[in-house]
């Protein structure tokens, strides 16, 4: 979609506009109108077709720049917004490309969308918000554990406000509906020396699925639309959820942020395990540096790489 399409949805939107005319404001023939029109068609807008012209009835569900812009009411935090219906993995993208800080962009599925330790992340077209962001800022490389945390953080604190729900904070990245997966983070960062060059923040989220198209990892994923029976307003939840970002970046506190991520941690104060570590004891919490914080029967020992997996020790009989 680029500006063409734009005003002719701009147009359309307030009355019957006719082809001829169209035309004319546009300066490309009716044929290529026509093709335009189909295209947007194609894109999910239902357009009225009469011997007036054309008229938008419903506007689409894609996350469409012309369709989000509205609810990005930000200072910088997604202005630039690049969309596509399909990509191999927004990450990737935004790592091999320069653009500006701030920068987002959005896919409506991906091909190859990543987790950590290169896991594959499954995102079923036009029902969640797969997404990455670029930050180019000095951050220093010491608060970057912190710092990763307010991503989570931030959509943790949107998806409760949107559903009802209580989401909790799996540490490093993920977070929690009722002991299962409803999104998922990987931080990017691109140092030289000790300066952060760019930080690409990617998330994906389970927003509108169906227990049928999760039906393969129901036991370990979830989504709000399977939790609540709702289904919920993509756009809107994308444009609070980087509204709530800008905030948290612009005035970011490591102090503030782990007091939060500690209140809304997954397994605080129960057993938990690091098995690539052969760690097991009580979750104390996170650590003013990001780290999580292990009692075990020899003290207490904090664990700071985001490749472990934390995972909760499950009592027997």
């Amino acid at each position: 979609m680029d500006r063409i399409d734009e005003i002719i949805l701009e147009r359309i939107k307030r009355d019957t506009v006719s082809g001829e005319e169209l035309s004319e404001i546009l300066g490309i023939s009716r044929s290529a109108v026509w093709k335009r029109i189909r295209k947007l068609e194609e894109y999910g807008y239902t357009i009225d077709r009469n011997r007036k012209g054309y008229r938008l009835k419903e506007g689409s569900d894609l996350l469409l720049p012309y369709e989000v812009r509205p609810y990005i009411k930000t200072n910088w935090l997604g202005k630039n917004y690049i969309f596509f219906e399909e990509i191999q993995s927004t990450n990737s993208f935004a790592r091999e490309n320069d653009y500006p800080d701030g920068t987002v962009v959005v896919a409506e599925s991906q091909t190859a969308g990543r987790g950590r330790k290169g896991r594959k992340w499954i995102s079923v077209p036009h029902r969640g918000i797969y997404a990455s962001i670029i930050l180019k800022r000095n951050i220093n490389p010491y608060v970057l554990p912190v710092f990763s945390l307010l991503f989570p953080l931030a959509v943790r604190n949107v998806l409760q406000e949107v559903s009802g729900l209580e989401v909790k904070i799996k540490w490093p990245n993920d977070l929690y509906v009722n002991g299962k997966k409803i999104a998922g983070f990987l931080i990017e960062t691109d140092l030289e020396g000790n300066t952060v060059q760019k930080i690409v923040a990617g998330f994906g989220m389970n927003i509108n699925q169906t227990e049928d198209e999760l039906s393969w990892i129901l036991d370990t994923a979830t989504s709000l639309h399977i939790e609540t029976g709702n289904i919920f307003d993509r756009k809107s939840t994308l444009g609070k959820i980087l509204v709530e970002l800008e905030k948290r970046i612009d005035s970011f506190s490591p102090e503030d942020t782990i007091r939060e991520i500690n209140e809304g941690l997954l397994w605080k104060g129960e057993e938990v395990c690091i098995p690539d570590e052969n760690v097991h004891g009580k979750l104390l919490g996170v650590d003013n540096y990001g780290g999580v914080k292990i009692l075990m029967e020899n003290g207490v020992k904090s664990f700071y790489s985001g490749d472990l997996s934390l995972r909760k020790v499950q009592k027997k009989g």
